[in-house]
């Protein structure tokens, strides 16, 4: 229901169905908040969308890949290059590498010279921590799967060295994102 009125843009409405659920006792959490964020987006009210995001952190709720690509990309529409590399870094900063849409943000905002070249080495910092990523992640595979027939170990980390791993990365996203 609330995504209902964050898709209308009904941020009114969706602000006091939010409301009502904490009165009835449900804790808010990454995806709750995450929808308000997405909709003060989706209107570009940064300043809602920050007071949201602020709120969140107050209750100890941390932010995950989505809403911290949602609120650069917000900055993104905005030409707001400065805010957008420092959502870029605290991604980063939270233990999410940036992935291809963050990117794509900074590379399409980056105007002067200047810009251009934090924008290219921020994006060589995400090929390169991809590439780390696909190996630590074919180290979790060795290291879980020990017991297990060792050409099969072997076979999935291959797979996810050569970038067949879509679906191993989404299982440990979402096993992430539940902890958060």
């Amino acid at each position: 229901m609330l995504s209902a009125y964050v898709n209308a843009s009904d941020m009114e409405g969706a602000e006091k169905f939010f409301r009502r659920l904490k009165q009835d006792g449900f804790e808010p959490n990454v995806v709750t908040y995450g929808a308000l964020i997405k909709g003060y987006a989706k209107i570009n009210n940064l300043e809602k969308l920050m007071e949201k995001y602020e709120e969140m952190r107050a209750c100890r709720i941390k932010a995950n890949q989505t809403v911290l690509t949602t609120i650069m990309d917000a900055y993104g529409k905005n030409r707001d290059f400065g805010s957008a590399v420092v959502w870029y870094k605290e991604m980063e900063s939270c233990g999410f590498p940036p992935d291809q849409k963050a990117k794509n943000i900074l590379l399409s905002l980056a105007k002067t010279g200047e810009e251009q070249e934090e924008a290219d080495q921020l994006a060589r910092n995400l090929d390169q921590s991809g590439n780390e990523q696909r190996v630590n992640t074919a180290s979790r595979f060795i290291d879980e799967d020990y017991d297990d027939d060792y050409e099969d170990v072997y076979d999935d980390a291959e797979e996810v060295i050569n970038g067949d791993h879509r679906k191993s990365l989404e299982d440990i996203h979402t096993l992430d994102s539940l902890h958060l």
